[in-house]
């Protein structure tokens, strides 16, 4: 996708920032992997799947609706509906969500005739399969025409999802603590992106605390309010943009944030999540971040110096200091179980970058824009019924996707 078309379809950011790099055939994806520096983009690797050949053919995004329709309507879709005038879909001026995840189904097939009207008039409402409500696997017809990347291989897939829309839609900035695979099928996206270590500037919502379970920022990147969110442009020294074009993969590491655009138009994706550490580990990471917050709320300015000073020269030292309170010594021993040998180098940057944002509170307040969602949460965390919940959450996922792996193919190998 040439660089010109980009600027005459996507409004500019009103900062500078760099472009995600496009490496080539004998890029060492296998130490990136070990070591994922920032986001690539990987051209063209999907030319070859089948679906990306067929809608290219097809020319007009009626035929494509068409053939959609044709190969895969009996599948069962869940979608928004945003409206043309503010196709923003993340949080108001006010702070609220503005939207819901997916509150509609239907098949397929119906869903292409919302996305046709759509199409017609850029003034109707805009319609967008998200890709959590649409399992890859689900779609056992449509992932017949797709291939497996052989450069995923020993990569273990947590969720595969199909975004299908009619274009104009933007999701909010977050992030996710997984390694994240944009596969390009038809249309253009522009991804705004920054490293884990923006979130002092980015606003963001308490941990996991956001929209739907995510870590979220409640800024509008393409129109930040100054007044409400002075430091937010600060961030840009952190800015990366990637244009994703049909058959390009977007890979992000874990904890990368991301704010998507979808160009006017059809447009088609997958994307894959996969595991950065084993998953019983990540769900420990989860808990063990809920506790922390928590009991460091409890703690002075002065013991959370302490602990955070020793934890770090711990690390270096293999020893700690005694003369710490019982609760702060217990504090840094639960910090230091992700700062070991056995966890990859970018998980212990991911977790320092938490820890002195959430637990230490380096950055100021952690929920800056909205100091009062911060105590709602930790009130919250305190009782039994959302650690239940968060714990089910994470069951029921991974029995699902280990059910549907057995099923149909995916993405990864």
């Amino acid at each position: 996708m040439a660089v010109n078309f980009a600027e005459s379809v996507f409004p500019p950011f009103p900062f500078t920032s760099r472009s995600v790099p496009i490496v080539s055939d004998n890029f060492d994806f296998a130490q990136w992997k070990r070591d994922p520096a920032g986001p690539v983009i990987l051209k063209g690797i999907l030319r070859d799947w089948p679906i990306v050949q067929d809608l290219k053919r097809c020319g007009t995004d009626d035929a494509r609706l068409d053939f959609l329709s044709r190969g895969f309507g009996s599948a069962v879709v869940g979608y928004t509906k945003v409206p043309a005038s503010d196709p923003f879909m993340g949080y108001d001026e006010n702070g609220r969500e503005n939207f819901e995840y997916a509150p509609g189904t239907c098949k397929l097939d119906e869903f292409c005739g919302l996305l046709r009207k759509s199409l017609q008039d850029r003034h109707s409402d805009i319609f967008y399969a998200r890709g959590g409500a649409n399992e890859l696997r689900t779609w056992r017809k449509f992932s017949q025409s797709i291939r497996p990347l052989g450069i995923l291989t020993g990569m273990k897939p947590a969720g595969e999802g199909i975004w299908l829309g009619s274009g104009r839609h933007i999701s909010h900035l977050h992030q996710d603590a997984h390694f994240n695979c944009f596969a390009m099928i038809t249309g253009v996206k522009r991804v705004l992106l920054y490293p884990l270590e923006a979130i002092a500037d980015l606003y963001p919502s308490p941990f996991y605390g956001g929209i739907s379970g995510t870590t979220s920022s409640f800024v509008r990147p393409r129109t930040p309010d100054p007044q409400r969110f002075p430091r937010f442009m600060s961030a840009a020294k952190h800015a990366w943009v990637a244009v994703v074009d049909e058959g390009d993969v977007l890979c992000l590491p874990p904890c990368w944030w991301h704010y998507v655009e979808a160009a006017p138009g059809l447009n088609l994706m997958i994307n894959t999540f996969m595991w950065a550490l084993p998953p019983a580990k990540v769900r420990q990471f989860e808990v063990m971040m809920r506790r922390s917050i928590t009991t460091a709320l409890k703690l002075s300015t002065e013991e959370l110096s302490g602990v955070r000073k020793d934890l770090y020269q711990e690390v270096a030292r293999g020893t700690g200091n005694l003369k710490l309170s019982a609760s702060a010594r217990a504090l840094r021993r639960r910090l230091s179980r992700f700062l070991q040998p056995d966890i990859p180098g970018y998980w212990q940057k991911i977790a320092r970058c938490y820890y002195d944002h959430y637990v230490f509170q380096i950055n100021g307040h952690p929920v800056a824009a909205y100091p009062e969602r911060h105590a709602t949460w930790a009130r919250q965390e305190a009782s039994l019924k959302p650690r239940f919940r968060h714990w089910a959450r994470f069951i029921r996922g991974r029995a699902r996707m280990i059910w549907r792996r057995r099923m149909v193919t995916g993405i990864v190998p």
